[in-house]
């Protein structure tokens, strides 16, 4: 084999390599949302509703809750009630809601931030997976569980379901 022919080669091999791993890598994206919050105090019975559209690929999802907040949010940590359903569009039936309740740290122990940005803080925190069918949809509702009845500084919730 020329020295030429094996160069090739070992190009070519390598690109399919690169080739396979990022499509191992690769992750659909099936939801992704933010509703905004009332900077100036989000009420306890305001629910954020989310509605995904029917999955078009059967297979497991990876769902994770944003939050965006500012230096107006005061407290450690933020207490959310996620209450979910999934809606079976092959039967038209409605499944069982379930509801968790999730602590999400927003400031360490040393008064520092948790996540990214500046003026406003991200944080993404993994709910977890749940295994969806062709033309299965998802209505996930969100709502503050605080003490105070309108916590101030809570800029964003977001939803984003990945298949896996």
């Amino acid at each position: 084999m020329s020295k030429n022919l094996r160069n090739k080669t070992i190009i070519l091999a390598a690109a399919v390599i690169a080739a396979a791993f990022l499509n191992a890598c690769y992750q659909r994206t099936a939801y992704f949302h933010y509703h905004s919050t009332p900077l100036d105090g989000w009420n306890r019975q305001h629910q954020l509703t989310y509605e995904v559209s029917p999955v078009t690929h059967p297979g497991y999802y990876v769902e994770e809750i944003g939050v965006r907040t500012t230096a107006q949010y005061r407290y450690q940590q933020l207490f959310l009630v996620v209450e979910q359903f999934v809606v079976h569009t092959a039967n038209h039936q409605m499944g069982k809601m379930k509801s968790d309740t999730i602590c999400i740290d927003i400031y360490d122990n040393k008064g520092r931030p948790q996540g990214t940005g500046i003026s406003t803080h991200q944080l993404i925190y993994p709910l977890k997976s749940l295994k969806l069918e062709t033309g299965d949809s998802l209505v996930m509702r969100i709502r503050h569980n605080m003490h105070a009845i309108s916590p101030n500084g809570i800029a964003a919730i977001g939803l984003k379901l990945t298949e896996m």
